[in-house]
């Protein structure tokens, strides 16, 4: 897998980024903000609370974080492309009817002690390849340098490790109908700054009861520290601070269950595997957890089982990521899924 460095100013960042990425990131942007797909499926671009979503959101980033505006303008300009048309692909637009959170099939994390003691986090990111533009490395003028898997023409962050020994594990899910705080971000805005701006799990807490969204995230960092939590746009629901953890696509707790429930949750939409892929974790964590190498966990779960609903790496995943911040804060082990043979991990250092 080839890793893109960006490097500089956040308009130099913007400007490199839109100029390697030009013809994907129009291909995004015909698809998922043009909505030229099939079937058709145009964005709500003269309804009032649509335009007013949009705004609150440019507003809540240039309010907390006016660098991530410059890099988006930067984009734009390089790709030669209106700037609304990127913050709008910035912003998921394209799942403005559900933005409590985005269905997907397959996204696991687990963080689970290995033989020597030390912390490993490890997990694999499931979506569609179309969009992505690959491994991106960021080495911002503010911050700290991150490794992240974005969407050809987003800031965005989504699994990764940062030069601090932060490790993020990201799965997404739906709280449909969920009443939103005051503040709500998007996710993978959220993401980003995460990777950017925190150094340790304490600080990606205080991150996440500040600024809302919605999110599980398993996180991990180089004093082998967790942070396992249900992040939703109600509010913050830990679950785990200690290993092992595992999260997928779905909420594991019933009493957070009912307390969102109570927050206007009518439906907890989940896929088909999302039980199935936490339990098979849950179970190897239990058993293995302090007696397993760093090799053997990056082989299970790149095990697609031929098929099997419970294997951790079913055919749509297209990145999985290994890290051990307590023993190689600065390393991240990735393995491509679709191009490769699922046993040839690569090691990139951040």
């Amino acid at each position: 897998m080839k890793l893109h460095e960006f490097t500089g100013s956040p308009e130099e960042i913007g400007q490199a980024y839109g100029r390697k990425f030009n013809e994907q990131i129009r291909k995004n942007i015909d698809v998922l903000v043009n909505r030229n797909c099939t079937p058709p499926d145009p964005l709500p671009l003269g309804d009032p609370d649509f335009i007013k979503w949009v705004e609150d959101q440019e507003n809540i980033i240039a309010k907390n974080w006016p660098w991530l505006i410059e890099e988006m303008r930067g984009v734009a300009k390089a790709a030669e492309l209106e700037y609304r048309d990127i913050l709008m692909l910035n912003l998921r637009v394209w799942q403005y009817g559900f933005y409590a959170g985005k269905l997907s099939t397959a996204c696991s994390s687990i963080a689970m002690k290995l033989v020597d003691g030390s912390l490993a986090n490890t997990g694999a990111l499931d979506d569609s390849s179309d969009f992505y533009c690959g491994m991106v490395k960021i080495s911002p003028e503010y911050g700290y340098r991150y490794i992240s898997f974005p969407i050809a023409g987003t800031s965005w962050g989504n699994r990764g490790l940062n030069s601090a020994g932060l490790c993020v594990g990201a799965s997404s899910q739906i709280l449909q109908g969920l009443k939103r705080l005051p503040g709500t971000m998007c996710a993978d805005i959220a993401n980003r700054v995460i990777l950017q701006t925190c150094a340790t799990v304490d600080e990606v807490r205080e991150f996440c009861r500040k600024h809302p969204f919605t999110l599980n995230l398993v996180c991990s960092d180089k004093n082998g520290d967790i942070f396992a939590s249900h992040c939703t746009s109600a509010g913050l629901f830990e679950v785990a601070d200690k290993p092992p953890c595992v999260l997928t696509n779905h909420v594991t707790d019933d009493e957070i269950r009912l307390k969102l429930h109570q927050q206007g949750v009518y439906n907890f939409l989940e896929s088909k595997t999302t039980r199935l892929r936490r339990g098979r974790l849950m179970d190897y964590a239990r058993n293995f957890s302090g007696k397993c190498r760093a090799e053997d966990i990056r082989q299970y779960v790149a095990d697609r089982m031929a098929g099997a609903p419970d294997a951790i790496c079913p055919s749509g995943n297209i990145v999985l990521t290994y890290a051990n911040p307590q023993s190689e804060p600065d390393v991240m082990w990735i393995a491509e899924p679709q191009a490769t043979k699922n046993e040839e991990w690569i090691k990139y250092v951040v």
